[in-house]
């Protein structure tokens, strides 16, 4: 699954906070995190992270590892390329990319979450591969929860505030609760996946999580805490509008549910 607005925003203010503008060669030993060796390769890297459509990013990421195949900022290139092309609904893609993201740092936190996501949603309970993928999608969430919990700053957020690096990753555990609850609903266990989006809400309260969580709510029949849920993203002034609608489309559903008028 793709990130919501303010997941993508978080990370593109942890780039900016950590000083990821590459347009000049960097004064060597003057910085903790990742830099790279030219001022050619920092206005390729800036071309990757100023990129907005997937067409945009895959096109930059391919010029940077063609020109630069050695950058240290391979592995996180390739993770915006398998997200590009999860967006442009290219599953297939977006795995192989993924897993080689981690074949070059297999610390790769986003990439583990990605493939997690990928896997867990794109898996029906018709799948013959079913049990197949789903375990992979919950190794790679538990994986990068696992990398997360250490502690350990990556080097790409090295030089950020120390504010910066825990909403990213508070944000990246969300993704991987998200993955995991996804599975739970695969497997119809409904608790486990409320449980699940709970622990993701409650580390990045994530609209879209928490529509996921509302939804959870719902197939358990808990229409009163669905309806909550519901409204807390209708209530949110950072909710995009396209998720207030969703939500309040599911609160008129969890109401008639309940037998009640839809007002509001």
């Amino acid at each position: 699954m793709r990130r919501s607005a303010p997941l993508t925003n978080c990370l593109l203010a942890a780039l900016i906070a950590a000083g990821a503008s590459f347009a000049q060669a960097p004064n060597k030993g003057a910085s903790k995190g990742l830099a790279p060796k030219s001022a050619a390769e920092g206005q390729a890297v800036n071309a990757v992270i100023q990129a907005q459509m997937p067409d945009d990013v895959i096109k930059a990421v391919d010029a940077l590892l063609t020109k630069f195949a050695d950058t240290v900022f391979k592995s996180f290139a390739l993770e915006l390329e398998a997200e590009a092309y999860q967006q442009k609904g290219d599953n297939a893609k977006a795995i192989v990319y993924g897993e080689q993201a981690l074949q070059v740092d297999p610390k790769n936190y986003e990439a583990e979450n990605l493939l997690a996501n990928v896997l867990s949603a794109t898996t029906r309970d018709t799948d013959l591969d079913k049990e197949e993928k789903l375990a992979r999608a919950e190794k790679y969430a538990h994986d990068a929860l696992d990398i997360l919990q250490t502690g350990v700053r990556p080097a790409l957020y090295a030089n950020g505030t120390d504010e910066a690096w825990a909403k990213r990753k508070a944000a990246a555990e969300s993704l991987s609760w998200q993955a995991l609850g996804t599975a739970a609903l695969v497997r119809k266990k409904t608790d486990d996946a409320i449980a699940d989006f709970q622990k993701g809400v409650d580390a990045f309260p994530d609209p879209l999580l928490v529509i996921r969580l509302g939804r959870a709510l719902y197939a358990a029949k808990k229409y009163d805490d669905a309806i909550g849920w519901d409204q807390k993203v209708m209530d949110s002034a950072d909710a995009p509008a396209q998720y207030k609608s969703i939500a309040q489309a599911d609160r008129a559903r969890a109401m008639q549910a309940k037998g009640q008028p839809a007002a509001k």
